[in-house]
């Protein structure tokens, strides 16, 4: 940790082109899909002298997420930093991973609570207010102008009224690299998707993991949302479906009064046919995730072991998938 403080001051040096002072740097528990730490830097920036507690997150070595690129959730957060959609402040960003081995970047922390689908504990009158503001905040995050944000990096459908194709184009390519083995079932279930790909009608920003856990609460709003490094430029039903995942959601998913307030703050009709389209990619997406997890284990560029129960979950969704399609009767 004292070496890692130390190159990540000559880093900020680097940056701001003053000395720097970084301490207390502590790892902070739990997520698969990027480390994350907090700290505490000294910097100057401008007129003055800055002194304040900054996040870390840092690309793992192998992980559930590969290739891995923290440029991408950094570049996201500076396009959305003075929108509607609150984000961390977004600092500075070492693309190439030459500081610390893998790309990273610093961002602002943003103090308040994470609310969790499985917390009993909060007051009916703040789960309430909780749920609508999940609704209005992905209501701003779909009218976005991603355009006018220089979101195009993300990836623009050949055809923007179909971007279910350009994501099952990305699922055809992940089981390519990732399969340890013959995956004939999510192969199936990949050509059942794609003959069913609806047209939207809209194409928003998505962030793909819309969720419980990815937000912070803080004076009655939702102070920042967490976790851009699934981002993407698609369908906004996607993330109507992601919010409704049964384990994931708990009592805040974007449905019934919910939905019908996204609909109202965004001007966007939430299209249950679609809705249930991408819950299908969505599961599949997460079995992609799990086996991405295991093939970095397997080749010995991590040694988390959560990953091999991940990846034992991603088996077992395959079933569950091919059920709910009808796949390899």
């Amino acid at each position: 940790m004292n070496e890692m403080e130390g190159k990540l001051a000559e880093f900020i040096a680097g940056q701001t082109g003053a000395p720097a002072e970084v301490r207390e740097l502590t790892r902070i528990p739990g997520g698969f899909s990027y480390e994350t730490c907090k700290l505490r830097a000294r910097w100057q920036d401008s007129d003055r002298r800055r002194d304040e507690a900054l996040i870390l997150r840092r690309a793992p070595r192998g992980g559930v997420l590969e290739p891995y690129d923290a440029s991408r959730e950094f570049r996201v957060l500076r396009a959305l930093e003075g929108s509607a959609v609150p984000v961390p402040r977004a600092y500075w960003c070492d693309p190439e991973g030459d500081v610390l081995g893998t790309s990273f970047y610093l961002m602002e922390l943003v103090d308040g609570e994470i609310p969790l689908p499985w917390d009993s504990s909060l007051a009916a009158p703040t789960r309430a207010a909780i749920h609508e503001a999940f609704a209005d905040t992905l209501a701003a995050l779909h009218s976005v102008d991603w355009r006018a944000k220089h979101l195009d990096f993300l990836g623009v459908p050949r055809d923007p009224a179909d971007p279910a194709g350009l994501e099952i184009e990305r699922c055809r390519e992940t089981l390519a690299r990732i399969a340890l083995r013959p995956y004939p079932l999510l192969n199936e279930v990949i050509a059942w998707l794609d003959e069913r790909r609806p047209r939207s009608p809209q194409l928003c920003l998505i962030h793909d993991d819309y969720r419980m856990g990815n937000f912070i609460w803080r004076d009655g709003r939702i102070a920042a949302l967490l976790d851009w490094e699934r981002a993407f430029l698609g369908d906004p039903m996607a993330d109507v479906a992601f919010s409704r995942i049964k384990p994931l959601a708990g009592w805040c998913g974007i449905d019934g009064a919910a939905a019908e307030r996204y609909s109202r703050m965004s001007g966007i009709a939430v299209d249950e046919e679609r809705v249930e389209f991408y819950s299908v990619l969505e599961q599949l997406k997460a079995a992609l995730v799990g086996l991405t997890g295991l093939k970095a284990f397997a080749e010995g560029r991590t040694s988390d072991t959560r990953l091999v129960q991940i990846g034992r979950i991603a088996h077992q969704n395959i079933a569950a998938l091919a059920a709910v399609t009808g796949v390899g009767k």
